[in-house]
């Protein structure tokens, strides 16, 4: 008996043994419940710490003050300088063109023979290798040469080219160009084009820098204190509800076609004519577009001197279409005289708002075609 007392004993100080665990484990999430309690009031007062925190808005970029008026590029000051038209050969006899990656703006327009040319607009030519080849002037280059306040830079030109008009019947004011022909000391034949069986016309170049001194010399670099504009709205991200347009090819009445193919890898439309991409042959790399604007317009042909010339009507209003980050939208353009910029807005009459980049701009005929997909 005194042996199951024994027993007895030794099992209540096990289970008073347990006792203390449980009242431990108890205890424990007590304290848990109390620690939670006031981690809970921690929390409330974090958390009133923490919406506080996210009320408060992340410091943003600073304004842009100042944009490129050509490309929409941030600026730390205006736009101050003269931007700087340059007519380049674009058969496909001729290619590959230098020089033309660095250009703010392309304009390729259709000339004679089915073939078109170039209008490159450059707003900088330090650091500008080789340019051309150069070609002569048509009253259109004269006239768009006005909408940026450009010297044209030239090698001869139509009979009505050269005597300062912009269209058919009516002269500029004041016709600022430089033409090879009087100029010869700033521009050269490239001896290795000659040698590889280029024809005459194909060979003539001349560099950033020596145009830089011809500028200079004839006083047409000229600045602008308050800054120059164009017309021109820009941002980053464009708002562009439109129509897809990763592939947009566009057809000249000569039946010379440009393709303009969008990359989502750089947001850039990527171009390419007679088959092959168009290629900068100074950098080696295929010329690319943030903005494709296509100007259609009336486009007609008279005969000026033994040649039929084309003239488009590039002063008044018109429709055509507009391009950026893979959508396209029909627009309208207008210029109400020589005298003042492009202006082009969505259908409804808004200004459209170009991409941050470079812009090609086809001025075609009525006729002529774009197509996207």
């Amino acid at each position: 008996m005194k042996r199951l007392a024994a027993y007895f004993l030794i099992l209540c100080l096990l289970l008073g043994g347990c006792a203390p665990i449980d009242n431990t484990l108890q205890n424990t999430t007590e304290n848990n419940s109390s620690t939670t309690e006031s981690t809970d009031d921690s929390t409330e007062s974090t958390g009133d710490s923490t919406e506080s925190t996210e009320e408060i808005v992340p410091p943003t970029e600073p304004p842009v003050l100042f944009r490129h008026p050509l490309t929409g590029e941030a600026l730390d000051a205006p736009y101050i300088a003269r931007p700087t038209a340059v007519v380049v050969n674009n058969i496909k006899k001729c290619l590959p063109q230098h020089g033309i990656a660095d250009a703010d703006m392309i304009y390729e327009i259709e000339t004679e023979g089915g073939i078109t040319r170039l209008l490159a607009i450059f707003s900088d030519f330090d650091g500008v290798g080789k340019v051309g080849p150069i070609r002569s002037a048509r009253t259109y280059f004269n006239n768009i040469s006005t909408a940026y306040d450009s010297p044209l830079i030239h090698c001869g030109g139509s009979v009505n080219a050269l005597k300062g008009m912009y269209d058919d019947k009516n002269a500029l004011t004041k016709w600022v160009h430089i033409n090879q022909f009087s100029n010869g000391a700033y521009f050269y034949r490239d001896a290795e084009r000659k040698k590889n069986g280029y024809a005459h016309e194909h060979t003539l170049f001349t560099t950033g820098e020596l145009l830089t001194q011809v500028l200079a010399k004839k006083k047409m670099n000229i600045t602008y204190e308050n800054g120059n504009e164009f017309g021109l709205q820009f941002a980053d991200v464009p708002d562009l509800a439109g129509s897809r347009a990763f592939d947009i090819t566009v057809t000249f009445r000569g039946k010379k076609t440009t393709d303009l193919t969008y990359s989502t890898v750089t947001g850039q439309y990527e171009a390419s004519q007679y088959g092959s991409n168009q290629i900068d042959g100074n950098t080696g790399a295929i010329m690319t577009y943030r903005n494709v604007l296509v100007l259609q317009t009336e486009q007609w042909r008279i005969k000026e001197g033994s040649y039929t010339r084309s003239y488009y009507d590039l002063i008044g209003e018109g429709t055509g279409y507009f391009a950026c980050d893979g959508k396209i939208v029909p627009i309208k353009w207008s210029r109400p005289s020589v005298k003042e910029h492009f202006a082009y807005t969505f259908e409804d009459g808004t200004p459209i708002t170009l991409g941050v980049g470079k812009s090609y701009i086809g001025v075609i005929a009525t006729t002529g075609k774009v197509e996207a997909q």
